[in-house]
């Protein structure tokens, strides 16, 4: 059932394959990096483990954790009970999206 000038029932199951999206994450990650690299007491190998640190901490938290969707779906609250992750793609396994979010971690 399409509801509501956005086309979704609950976006929060496309957003992630938006063009330009992957990019937009690789630069935010490379932002972060630079901006710990900025601080003068830091060293190299120190900026990027916490670059890996802050990173994962937020992947785990806004994907694994919280529940729900940020906006009021129009879904009839059956998003309410799911972490983003299993909101994604619907929930299919093994899609471009999921297999692009498993390797960003394993990369940094």
């Amino acid at each position: 059932m399409l509801v509501g000038g956005h086309g979704e029932s609950n976006p929060n199951t496309t957003w992630l394959q938006s063009r330009g999206l992957w990019i937009s994450y690789g630069l935010g990650v490379l932002t972060l990096h630079l901006i710990l690299l900025s601080v003068p007491i830091l060293s190299v190998p120190i900026a990027w483990t916490l670059t890996n640190l802050i990173h994962n901490t937020c992947h785990f938290v806004f994907l694994h954790i919280l529940k729900g969707a940020p906006w009021i779906p129009q879904d009839q609250g059956d998003c309410r009970i799911l972490t983003h992750w299993e909101q994604i793609d619907y929930g299919q396994q093994f899609t471009a999206t999921r297999k692009f979010l498993t390797v960003v971690p394993i990369v940094l």
